[in-house]
């Protein structure tokens, strides 16, 4: 949406914006949108931002897929036996939701009109992921079990005569929240 042109020094302003919905067969419905504004000035100078809230939903593989193995674990119940070989099962989880995202971003591009073909630009991003889909690791499952955590203990079999560890389930699951930010640099 054009916004200004050729206002004193403003060359030009716009806003972008963009929605979309998306019905994922098995987890649902769920919105993603994004907003930004450009404004050139005269003399090469541009500055950009945006906000974007972006959405993942899991591949067939994470909500599927299932493999057995072998895990090595140390048992926080019985750490004096050591190291042991426990059977381990690992891939999808049926029940994972889309995870969500906030990214921002603002920076500058110098274009500079007696450098032709030059472009040098510097933005900054955050990028706030809600609902991150991934594995913790046989161990870290077992551990947070151990700490408290009774929707991991689902995925942990003991024997019910000795309760040392037979079978621990390393699926695909939301791993919380997770911040990144950074400065990206570009030249030409």
């Amino acid at each position: 949406v054009p916004l200004l042109a050729d206002q004193g020094f403003i060359d030009r302003a716009t806003l972008h914006l963009a929605a979309r919905w998306a019905d994922y067969t098995g987890s649902g419905g769920i919105w993603a949108y994004k907003g930004g504004l450009d404004v050139q000035f005269d003399g090469g100078i541009r500055l950009r931002g945006t906000y974007s809230r972006d959405v993942r939903a899991a591949n067939l593989s994470e909500r599927f897929d299932r493999t057995g193995g072998i895990a090595t674990i140390t048992d926080p119940r019985y750490p004096a036996d050591g190291v042991v070989n426990v059977t381990r099962f690992s891939g999808g989880n049926p029940n994972l939701q889309p995870g969500e995202a906030g990214t921002f971003t603002a920076g500058v591009v110098f274009q500079p009109e007696f450098l032709t073909g030059f472009s040098l630009s510097v933005d900054w991003y955050r990028i706030e992921i809600n609902g991150a889909i991934g594995q913790l690791g046989a161990q870290a499952v077992v551990n947070r079990c151990e700490e408290g955590a009774t929707e991991l203990c689902a995925l942990v079999t003991r024997d019910p005569t000795t309760d040392r560890l037979v079978l621990v389930g390393d699926v695909f699951v939301f791993l919380g929240r997770n911040t990144v930010s950074g400065i990206d640099l570009g030249a030409r």
